[in-house]
């Protein structure tokens, strides 16, 4: 498969309609009743088969091109009409973004000559060129005004993708950016003011102690303001340091621009902050996933899950993060990895984690997972 078509509404409309004309056509230059007959379970076997390539556009292509080819040369023997050729042009439609150039003419040739074998007695070898010609132009025209249309759509699809994943990952950068000012801010206030304010409760402790009556309600006083002070600091550095949901904030975002598919999504409370390599590794997963889905299923809801689990490995205390997407769409077989899975497998190695898929009771599952074994600061420090 060369490309990926996304079709719209006006492409199955006029692939109907495409259908019926040839259909009516056919019937009305018929040669007797029992011929209506003997085509009728051809245009719906046609019909049939243009129904399940509008709905599964990327899946089975050489099949489905093999039956509308046997179907096409069948409905020729039944009929005179050159007006059958339309189907032909529907084939170059269909089919441009999977086959190439050289492959199209091949079975536009191809379709042709049965065309010709099959009716040279009726034409008593006056074969009309002119009308084959205008069929073959026209139809390797149409494969190639087809398959330009399919790659303008790619492209201004995968720029809607890519501007999405752009203003979501700027989200999540400039969130991370303002936490870490404020783990920055709540830190020096406690390594700083904190003591200094600490100490100074200490020492006007020990003077109230040691006062004389006259100034031991005025140091008292400052000995009381002074704990005040320092419960303030406290409570400051406490609420900065309260975790936010900024990977959830992101998520959000990247379910707002996605209005064709509900995506729900359920996050442990055990998910202390991640580093901004971590976050972002989610946000790129749960991005993929809503595009795969998009582009090579029918689903209408994706649910995301991201949890913290224990290691498999039963000596290994370290947490892990996983993440797993799963749409509502039933799957038969594991899709083929492309460049954006490459590219988040790519990822997760760098975080010496892993991305696998496998199908589990005709329904797709997707995960990632790494290892919660660091944690960065403002300052580019790491802890555990």
């Amino acid at each position: 498969m060369e490309q990926t078509i996304r079709h719209t509404t006006d492409w199955t409309y006029s692939t109907i309609a495409s259908w019926l004309g040839v259909t009516i056509a056919c019937f009305y230059y018929t040669n007797g009743q029992q011929n209506i007959w003997m085509q009728t379970p051809i245009h719906l076997a046609l019909l049939g088969l243009l129904w399940f390539i509008i709905k599964r556009p990327n899946d089975y292509v050489n099949q489905a091109a093999s039956a509308y080819f046997v179907l096409l040369v069948l409905l020729m023997q039944l009929t005179t009409t050159s007006l059958v050729f339309i189907h032909l042009v529907m084939f170059t439609a269909i089919f441009s973004a999977h086959f190439s150039a050289g492959k199209m003419l091949l079975c536009v040739i191809a379709i042709l000559s049965a065309y010709s074998i099959t009716h040279w007695q009726r034409w008593e070898g006056d074969i009309p060129w002119v009308t084959l010609l205008v069929w073959f132009f026209f139809s390797l025209m149409n494969w190639f005004v087809s398959r330009r249309i399919i790659e303008s759509l790619n492209i201004h699809y995968q720029s809607k993708q890519n501007y999405k994943e752009l203003k979501a990952t700027q989200s999540l950068v400039t969130a991370m950016g303002a936490e870490q000012e404020r783990l920055s801010l709540s830190r020096e206030l406690h390594d700083t003011l904190g003591h200094k304010l600490t100490a100074l409760s200490i020492n006007l402790d020990f003077a109230k102690r040691q006062a004389a009556e006259e100034s031991l309600e005025a140091i008292s006083l400052c000995h009381r303001l002074s704990q005040e002070v320092l419960e303030e600091v406290r409570e400051i550095v406490s609420k900065q340091r309260q975790k936010h949901a900024l990977l959830n904030d992101s998520l959000q975002q990247v379910f707002a621009a996605t209005p064709q598919l509900i995506c729900k999504l359920s996050i442990s409370d055990e998910i202390d902050t991640l580093t901004q390599q971590q976050s972002i590794c989610v946000v790129r997963f749960c991005q993929e996933m809503i595009s795969n889905t998009l582009k090579h299923t029918k689903a209408t809801e994706i649910q995301f899950t991201v949890q913290v689990k224990p290691s498999n490995d039963a000596q290994d205390k370290t947490p892990w993060l996983v993440a797993s997407a799963l749409h509502n769409q039933k799957e038969l077989k594991r899709p083929k990895p492309a460049n954006g899975l490459k590219g988040l497998d790519e990822r997760l190695q760098l975080l010496s984690g892993t991305f696998k898929q496998y199908i589990c009771e005709d329904r797709l599952f997707s995960e990632i997972s790494f290892p919660l074994t660091q944690t960065e600061d403002a300052n580019g420090s790491r802890h555990h």
